[in-house]
């Protein structure tokens, strides 16, 4: 037993020396014989940056959607590369707003078919108040059955007059309507959604040479 005060040992005259020994940490906590890792803040931004933040998504892909609304009025080659061009000004804009986003081309898909579905809807309200302000369903009618007379005029077969025939009418008439608008609803997003993809492997290919 070492006294304190006394520098050499009263029963054998040999100088006393303290050790100090330090107090270890306690281990880390160790999950089924692994240890288990501390939180840091680079994991939640590393889940945030592969996660699309829909209300900022909402607003990038709104003013996208306008361009994609002026795309449904022009002929198809100009429809086709303005809806293209609309999904991937969604994923650039929401861009701007998370820089930290890592982009799929899933999730630039994704947020190009917002785009897409937004301005079809912003088009086909445009498409009625014109319709009950301008009165231009006559004319729409008119352009529908000059159509219908010319591929009258091209198949004479009794079957294909009967058809055609049923198609001037009011009830044919919003088949026809309800048909077209169902395949530019399918053609805005399928092409909305792969200017998205392709906006999303633009940024990536970005990233990388950074």
């Amino acid at each position: 037993m070492l006294e304190e005060g006394v520098a050499f040992c009263p029963q054998c005259n040999a100088p006393q020396i303290r050790v100090a020994v330090q107090e270890m940490a306690p281990p880390p906590p160790t999950l089924a014989g692994h240890p288990v890792p501390p939180e840091s803040s680079s994991s939640s931004s590393a889940a945030s940056s592969t996660s699309i933040d829909w209300p900022q998504a909402f607003s990038a892909a709104s003013w996208a959607g306008l361009i994609a609304a002026l795309a449904l009025m022009v002929p198809l080659g100009g429809f086709i590369l303005a809806t293209l061009a609309a999904g991937t000004l969604s994923v650039l804009l929401y861009r701007r707003r998370r820089p930290n986003t890592n982009f799929t081309a899933g999730m630039g898909a994704r947020l190009g078919a917002v785009s897409g579905l937004i301005g079809f809807a912003v088009s086909a309200v445009l498409l009625a108040v014109s319709v009950v302000l301008f009165h231009t369903g006559s004319e729409l009618r008119g352009l529908v059955l000059d159509a219908i007379q010319q591929q009258a005029a091209r198949n004479p077969a009794p079957e294909a007059q009967q058809v055609l025939q049923f198609f001037k009418s009011p009830e044919g008439f919003a088949v026809i309507m309800i048909a077209g608008l169902a395949m530019m609803f399918l053609a805005v997003l399928i092409f909305s959604s792969l200017g998205g993809a392709l906006g999303a492997s633009l940024l990536r290919r970005k990233d990388r040479r950074q």
